[in-house]
């Protein structure tokens, strides 16, 4: 981008006035209206539209998208001549067309127009005025028209700037004219995976040293049609506070494999593993989906549990502390071999020193927390109903014992 240096500093100063007086309106409540101040703009040529964004879902190899060069911001003297070039990355796209389309920019005037020259990664187009014109030509236009096809799908992401480079604006007496550039972009995509992990509860604590804290690592919204056969993932801890005690396999992909047994009479299964090196901060955790003979022909599909992880209070706070359990380096991988895209992850959350039976740590101990108390009653972990925030005694169900401590501890 090019710019003078005299402008720069006006428009600055223009911008600190235009803040100084919206505060000072909004300080005293002055009852007067407020007019933004607006530098002048200079003259500019840019890719429109500027983001080429396409997704698999609309979107095929062979299909073709057009760019205009436009310009705008132009004063006596405008342009009597130019050159410039739109570079693009030729494994991924081709040119088809290019032109300086009807009504450009020095369409009303007399002048000259070099025929497009295509390269192996740029186009260049070129024109100058063949009449006496001392003013150049003013005001806003077109200059070209570039159609692309795309030539390439992903995965991977796929991906690559439009970029006006190389260009040369000469006025009547052939001195070079300065010109801001706003350059284009282009994405093909695979369609964003509407599928994400979560820990569950949000939120977990623990009211002692040596209290044992259970979260579980639930997928959600996964869809046959992601071929899902592996993932992997760290999840964050704060290791001064928690330590870990175990980590096992959740009902969700063993259930899926067990559906596809059923459906096929084919050997489905799954593995889990999970590892934490002493003195980490971190547990990574694995799980696969298998058919034997490879590869698998049905996919797991809908919302359940990977994985529960148990953790056990090592230190407490002198004061309330809360911290994230933070997952990292999520990879899911389909039948092929490639990247799952999927939407963002939704952390955990830990919190200490809390209550013995405050459940949702809300510093209180009341209906809300006999309401999770109750929905989760006689349930345990791959239960349906479980809620390892109700387990109080940590001894892997929900039972009176919980209910009683929950009880005696009530404080609305």
């Amino acid at each position: 981008m090019k710019k003078e240096k005299g402008d720069t500093n006006m428009n600055c100063k223009k911008r600190m006035l235009t803040a100084m007086l919206l505060t000072l309106a909004l300080t005293v409540g002055l009852n007067f209206a407020v007019f933004p101040i607006t530098a002048q703009e200079g003259p500019k040529i840019f890719v429109y539209p500027e983001n080429n964004l396409f997704s698999t879902e609309t979107t095929v190899v062979g299909d073709t998208f057009t760019v205009s060069v436009n310009t705008t911001g132009w004063v006596a003297p405008g342009p009597y001549g130019y050159e410039f070039k739109v570079f693009y990355d030729p494994t991924l796209l081709t040119i088809v067309d290019a032109e300086y389309p009807d009504g450009h920019f020095f369409a009303d005037v007399s002048s000259f127009e070099v025929d497009p020259i295509i390269e192996a990664n740029y186009v260049t187009f070129a024109s100058i005025i063949t009449e006496d014109l001392p003013e150049g030509v003013t005001g806003s236009g077109v200059f070209s028209q570039v159609t692309f096809e795309i030539i390439q799908a992903p995965p991977p992401d796929l991906s690559c700037d439009l970029e006006i480079g190389d260009l040369d604006f000469l006025d009547y007496d052939g001195n070079s004219l300065l010109v801001e550039i706003v350059s284009g972009y282009y994405a093909f995509t695979l369609p964003k995976a509407p599928v994400h992990l979560e820990v569950t509860p949000p939120v977990v604590s623990a009211a002692e040293v040596d209290a044992q804290v259970t979260v579980d690592i639930a997928i959600n919204e996964l869809r046959a049609e992601d071929k899902l056969v592996a993932l992997e993932w760290k999840l964050k801890f704060n290791a001064s506070l928690l330590g870990v005690v175990d980590a096992i396999e959740g009902a969700f992909l063993k259930a899926e494999a067990e559906r596809a047994a059923d459906e096929t009479g084919d050997n489905y299964g799954t593995e889990f593993g999970y590892q934490h090196d002493s003195g980490t901060d971190f547990v990574i955790c694995f799980s696969l989906y298998y058919r034997l003979p490879w590869p698998p022909e049905v996919f797991p599909e809908g919302s359940g549990t990977l994985a529960t992880i148990t953790f056990k209070a090592i230190q407490m706070p002198e004061e309330l502390t809360s911290t994230d359990l933070e997952f990292l380096d999520v990879t899911m991988l389909d039948v092929d071999g490639n990247e799952i895209k999927y939407s963002p992850v939704k952390n955990g959350v830990y919190m200490a020193p809390t209550e013995l039976g405050d459940l949702n740590q809300d510093r209180k101990i009341n209906i809300q927390d006999l309401y999770i108390f109750g929905k989760a009653f006689g349930s345990y972990p791959a239960h349906s109903r479980w809620d390892a925030r109700a387990d109080i005694d940590g001894d892997g169900k929900v039972g009176i014992i919980d209910g009683v401590v929950i009880a005696k501890a009530f404080h609305p």
